[in-house]
């Protein structure tokens, strides 16, 4: 081979290799611009009780814009309880610093059919303080989806049982057993039930045709005038009560009368306690067994003296008869 063609081959080479390293590097440029690489970055913290797979370098959204990446994920112990927690440490482009507030949210989503997580950011308000580097935003825990699948299978038990007891009282019924199933298939129900509905048609016929003393209730409208009048009267009677007019409301409303029946019953319990203790006249002869006594002699020898008056009227009775 020639000194010549050494030559050419080696310059091509050589500016195969430059070509090369000029389309890397422009490679570089351009991914650098889209993942932002080369723009200046700021970090956000959060922290969750656990982070369902998500790995360092998934991407972080904010509505729906990729803003930055997670940079690193971390254990710690939070408080006096010693209660493992799990913190995301975020890098954040500076030129959207100004969106991301003190009420903005993290969560945990779901990127595409593969699973692949992602963080999810909300914008702030005006209003609200905007976070600084390493300052911690608030987030909310993913969905436990082996939990879920946990829980669902008791469900699906639950529904299993369930759709067989559907099919048992279906069984029954198709059988003709127990009393549900008697009303659907046993005819002699259907036959009670016609007859039913049949007494009642004849009655609500009867109501309006003004038979009877239902008919009556029903259609006749003097009942109803009466009844009006009556409620008119009551009223009447309750505002002449009102007025305090009548008797009624002076028995209600007039403290003599209940005054006097308070002053006749303090008497009447002295007089029962007078009679008690047999003081007076009628408690002489309620309490006293003498004068009880000489009573019942008297009474009997008033009786005796009467049947020997009824027996000997002559022994008594001198009649003189004188001519003038």
């Amino acid at each position: 081979m020639s000194l010549k063609k050494r030559s050419d081959r080696r310059v091509a080479v050589g500016g195969l290799i430059t070509a090369a390293i000029f389309l890397a590097l422009a490679a570089i440029i351009v991914i650098s611009g889209q993942e932002g690489l080369l723009r200046s970055r700021y970090e956000l913290r959060t922290r969750m009780d656990r982070v369902n797979g998500l790995q360092v370098g998934a991407p972080v959204w904010l509505a729906g814009v990729n803003v930055g990446s997670v940079s690193d994920i971390i254990f710690f112990n939070a408080g006096k309880a010693n209660v493992t927690k799990i913190e995301v440490r975020m890098k954040i482009k500076k030129s959207i610093q100004h969106l991301i507030r003190s009420d903005s949210k993290a969560r945990i989503g779901t990127l595409g059919l593969l699973g692949d997580k992602y963080i999810a950011l909300t914008l702030g308000s005006q209003d609200s303080i905007m976070l600084e580097d390493k300052n911690y935003i608030c987030s909310t825990n993913p969905v436990d989806f082996e939990e879920l699948i946990t829980r669902s299978v008791g469900v699906v038990d639950d529904i299993t049982e369930t759709a067989v007891s559907v099919k048992n009282i279906a069984k029954k019924i198709d059988n003709g057993t127990g009393t549900l199933g008697k009303l659907i298939n046993e005819p002699l129900m259907y036959f009670d039930l016609t007859h039913l509905l049949n007494l009642v048609q004849r009655l609500t016929d009867k109501v309006n045709n003004n038979e009877g003393t239902i008919g009556l209730l029903f259609n006749n409208p003097s009942l109803y005038h009466h009844l009006d009048t009556t409620l008119m009267e009551i009223s009447s009677l309750t505002d002449t009560i009102k007025r305090g007019q009548g008797t009624l409301k002076k028995l209600l409303k007039d403290s003599t009368l209940y005054n006097n029946m308070v002053s006749s019953i303090a008497k009447i319990d002295s007089l029962v306690e007078q009679i008690r203790t047999g003081q007076g006249t009628t408690g002489a002869l309620i309490s006293n067994k003498e004068l009880y006594n000489k009573l019942v002699s008297s009474v009997v020898s008033l009786d005796s003296l009467v049947q020997d008056i009824k027996k000997n009227p002559g022994k008594y009775l001198k009649v003189k008869v004188s001519l003038f």
